[in-house]
């Protein structure tokens, strides 16, 4: 980093080039904040230490629940709040909330998938769909989140999506129980159609950022398919018998660019695939990977590190293990495109799987993480954060940490190797085409 300032300051380095290797850096540097931790408490009309008072009644630190059961998804507006990195012990406290008791259009049962609608200056509207087989719009207006609109669609939903495009249709297309995506147009208030094509549950489902007509679909018949909503027509991934995972495809997303698309199977894999082709890339994620099946079907994807926040080349995935009866609280951190393996986060402070406190869930559902959601702090790169949803009721915060000095020995030598492969692979390639590489 310091030959990049000195770079920059000689002017030889572009500013923009200089932010991405700094959110780079920032991003391969994110840790756990145990102390930033998330409250279902209102905020009381009272002095500061007054409030401080009532948390230590709490008793044990860390008993600070967003939920009183497991909380399943996460859903954010990046461009909301400020970045807290300098700020590790902090209390975030609900600001509206609703539920079943408190209005008569609430969800009834377990909440599936969750966002906001990306055209609020300020967050306003949010979707949700729930096991009562609905998909809700409702208004944020603090203290209440009040159900606007219902769509009944006479199935279990497990995920949802919506286009942050500007040029996009207004729909909302859902991954459905039924076998078929369904497509909801906010615009008339009706659920048009369905999209079929898959022979079991649509677990996972994505539009593209680059061609908001386009739709990826993961579902538990090992298939991925891609719709085409102008012409209703099918791209199974990639022939209409083949096999994306040996197993139920849990989740699937696209690169920022639209160029790949990658998908998570309970096979143990993921995998990378070629949009425009259907090609398999062959990136190997090694056998750190855990997806295994669950009685309870749900949406698990990997999370893609957007756009402008890498270095060319070193576009970033972050996969939460998944083990019905051993989850560990990990989460990996790989390169995409080679796959290689960059680090692992762990939950801090987990007790044995034996142990309960005060009766609430076990070190198993603590650990189990559901859900992940990023926030960079805007185009300004003060910082980075992650929210990770778990089983216990309980939201986590990681944030980036600048490491002190240079790097160390021990990863300037692991540098040094990736470099060396990624010269013994160019020779190779010159060896087949002459002098130039492809």
């Amino acid at each position: 980093m310091n030959s990049f300032l000195l770079n920059r300051a000689l002017g030889s380095v572009r500013p923009a080039d200089f932010h991405v290797a700094q959110t780079t850096r920032l991003v391969h540097n994110l840790e756990p904040a145990p102390g930033i931790r998330f409250s279902s408490r209102r905020p009381a009309p009272s002095n500061p230490q007054d409030e401080a008072t009532a948390d230590e009644g709490l008793g044990v630190v860390e008993e600070v629940f967003a939920h009183k059961a497991g909380v399943k998804c996460l859903a954010i507006d990046e461009f909301e709040g400020r970045y807290r990195g300098s700020e590790l012990d902090h209390i975030h406290r609900a600001c509206a909330s609703v539920s079943k008791s408190a209005h008569p259009d609430a969800h009834t049962h377990a909440i599936t998938s969750l966002s906001i609608y990306p055209f609020d200056p300020v967050p306003s509207t949010i979707f949700s769909t729930s096991h009562d087989g609905t998909l809700k719009l409702s208004a944020l207006q603090p203290p209440a989140i009040t159900p606007v609109h219902t769509f009944k669609l006479e199935c279990t939903p497990y995920s949802h999506s919506f286009s942050s495009q500007p040029g996009s249709t207004l729909l909302v297309a859902v991954g459905t129980s039924d076998r078929a995506v369904r497509l909801v147009d906010l615009r008339s208030g009706l659920s048009t159609h369905g999209l079929p094509g898959h022979t079991g549950a649509v677990l996972s489902v994505a539009w593209a950022p680059h061609k908001p007509h386009l739709l990826a679909s993961a579902s538990t018949d090992n298939k991925v398919i891609i719709f085409d909503s102008d012409t209703s027509s099918i791209r199974p991934a990639y022939s209409r018998h083949a096999r994306a995972h040996n197993g139920a495809v849990t989740g699937v997303r696209w690169t920022s660019n639209g160029s790949h698309i990658v998908t998570a199977g309970q096979d143990a894999r993921i995998r990378v695939w070629d949009a425009a082709t259907g090609a398999n890339t062959l990136v190997h994620f090694g056998p750190r990977v855990r997806n295994s099946a669950s009685s309870a079907l749900a949406e698990r994807a990997p999370l893609v590190i957007p756009k402008g926040f890498m270095m060319p080349g070193q576009e970033t995935i972050l996969w939460p293990n998944f083990h019905e009866q051993d989850d560990r609280g990990e989460i990996f951190m790989f390169e995409l495109r080679e796959g290689t393996f960059i680090k692992r986060l762990r939950v801090p402070g987990l007790m044995s799987s034996s142990q309960n406190v005060r009766g609430r869930a076990s070190a198993l559902s603590a650990a189990r993480i559901n859900d992940l959601v990023w926030r960079g702090n805007g185009g300004a790169g003060e910082g980075l954060e992650l929210f990770s949803a778990h089983g216990d009721g309980t939201i986590r915060s990681w944030v980036s940490r600048e490491p002190d000095g240079e790097p160390t020995e021990e990863e300037e030598a692991q540098e040094a190797d990736r470099k060396r492969k990624r010269n013994v692979l160019d020779d190779i390639y010159k060896g087949f085409f002459g002098n130039e590489a492809p």
